[in-house]
């Protein structure tokens, strides 16, 4: 990433949140944390997005960031994304550098989702762990920017409940949606 477009993503980070999460709840019952990764893909600026193994017992087959629960030997959130993406994509955090934060959000179920905008200036490594991801593909981040491909639209929980969420036009034949859309529309809101 040139250097301007890095510290210009650290300056808006740095300006935006110091990543609490206020008005959430006091003793969450889980805590995760995921990674937003832009990389530079052909020349081009992308954020790398994962397709859940459609094995998993939660969300599979869902696009999603890498990321997952925060383990008692995690010291930090951070450290929790940095362990997810090498689990995940096989990018060690040693190659990740940390650009900052955006506010945590809280899932239906409670859980507390931390987000860390990171670059990865080397993809060599790059490997979908099968067990988790049946595939990592990346979306240029002019297009995620573009106000035209992010809309709200209903969602039916399994309970029957409705309720509205962000998506984002189809990309490739993956659906941005829910969660994941939110952080991104996070940071392209910055």
């Amino acid at each position: 990433m040139n250097d301007a477009t890095l510290e210009e993503f650290k300056r808006k980070l740095r300006n935006h949140s110091d990543g609490s999460c206020r008005n959430r709840a006091d003793k969450p019952e889980s805590k995760a944390a995921v990674l937003v990764p832009f990389a530079y893909h052909h020349s081009e600026l992308v954020i790398l997005f994962t397709h859940r193994s459609h094995t998993l017992v939660s969300h599979r087959g869902q696009v999603s960031y890498p990321g997952g629960m925060h383990e008692p030997t995690d010291q930090t959130m951070q450290a929790t994304a940095l362990r997810e993406t090498e689990e995940e994509i096989g990018i060690s955090g040693r190659n990740i550098q940390i650009l900052g934060q955006l506010d945590c959000i809280q899932s239906h179920t409670g859980t507390l989702i931390f987000p860390f905008v990171g670059f990865i200036d080397d993809l060599n490594g790059l490997k979908n762990n099968l067990d988790e991801v049946e595939r990592i593909f990346c979306i240029p981040y002019a297009w995620l920017s573009d106000p035209r491909n992010l809309h709200q639209e209903d969602y039916q929980r399994s309970n029957g409940e409705i309720h509205r969420v962000w998506s984002f036009n189809d990309y490739d034949g993956e659906k941005i949606w829910g969660i994941t859309a939110e952080i991104t529309r996070q940071l392209i809101e910055l």
